[in-house]
């Protein structure tokens, strides 16, 4: 924290030995960006090229990449390399890190329970191996996983916003312009919010549905019954992991699919445990906790799926 508070770090045109090591990583970074844009934006104005001319001749066209930067090219108003090349260093530098600490959590808090992991397992086989299409969202065991984790873990630990208009909250009065400063770590394990707030339970999240022989996501709205669960329903609008109303986080439901599918082939073909003698050391940055180093153990399954 305190070289993230010294001012002399945010004054970048100084010639530091900081400063020109961050120009020279910079600039490799937007190299290696701007050669891959390249190659996208001209692979794309080959395939308009190619469709135009199918389309004329009444043949099929030859189908191009399909990634994420193809999308966001066609999705773009704005095609300039600059304006390309700052969204693409938003994904990787905004989004990478993040997802994965939550990734390593995730698998630490399963090494304490092996019948999640197993559940994980058979989650990803069963959806998985599918002949037909998938979507993400069928691993909704794994994703409320991901979200438990998240509760209990989340990786940017306190977020902030500026109060457009006074409010009064029990008695007090905070004055508009005020930046009020709001602690997820402790919002995401308060009981008020979350019962049975700090043990680990994704069931908070899905339950077992023996009709359809499939997990379901359970809705506080509607559930009359608990279903025999351990804990009632969890409320979404309790979970500020990723911040929440017209500032949250933009890059959320990457980061859940990009988790989603990453645990999923993980579990489908491993199981993990934790080496105990080794004690767990957290890190702090300005907005982030997240484990130092995690000596978390990979076993290839007896029984591994193709």
């Amino acid at each position: 924290p305190s070289a993230v508070f010294n001012p002399l770090l945010q004054m970048y045109f100084l010639p530091t030995a900081y400063n020109r090591r961050y120009k020279m990583e910079r600039g490799i970074v937007e190299s290696l960006l701007s050669s891959v844009i390249k190659q996208s934006k001209d692979e794309f104005a080959a395939s308009s090229k190619r469709d135009s001319s199918k389309s004329s001749k009444g043949g099929s066209s030859k189908k191009t990449r399909d990634n994420l930067l193809t999308h966001i090219i066609r999705a773009s108003t704005d095609n300039s390399d600059d304006n390309l090349i700052d969204m693409m260093k938003t994904i990787l530098f905004a989004g990478y890190e993040t997802t994965a600490i939550t990734i390593t959590f995730v698998l630490y808090n399963l090494t304490k329970y092996p019948e999640m992991q197993e559940l994980c397992c058979e989650e990803a086989r069963r959806i998985l191996q599918r002949d037909d299409s998938i979507t993400i969202s069928d691993l909704r065991y794994t994703r409320a996983v991901i979200l438990e984790s998240m509760r209990l873990n989340p990786t940017v630990v306190w977020t902030s916003r500026n109060l457009t208009k006074t409010i009064n909250l029990d008695g007090f009065e905070i004055p508009k312009g005020l930046r009020v400063v709001i602690p997820l770590t402790k919002l995401l394990v308060d009981e008020r919010n979350f019962e049975r707030a700090k043990d680990f339970i994704p069931t908070r999240w899905v339950r077992w549905n023996e009709e359809k022989n499939e997990w379901v996501e359970r809705d506080h709205r509607k559930e009359s019954t608990d279903h025999g669960e351990a804990v009632s329903a969890a409320d979404y609008a309790n979970f500020l992991a990723f911040s929440d109303g017209a500032r949250d986080c933009v890059g959320k439901r990457l980061a859940m699919n990009e988790s989603t599918v990453a645990l999923a082939s993980l579990m489908k073909h491993f199981r993990v445990s934790y080496d105990e003698s080794k004690p767990v050391e957290m890190k702090r940055r300005l907005t982030s906790w997240f484990p130092h180093e995690l000596h978390i153990k990979f076993h290839l399954r007896d029984d591994n799926a193709e």
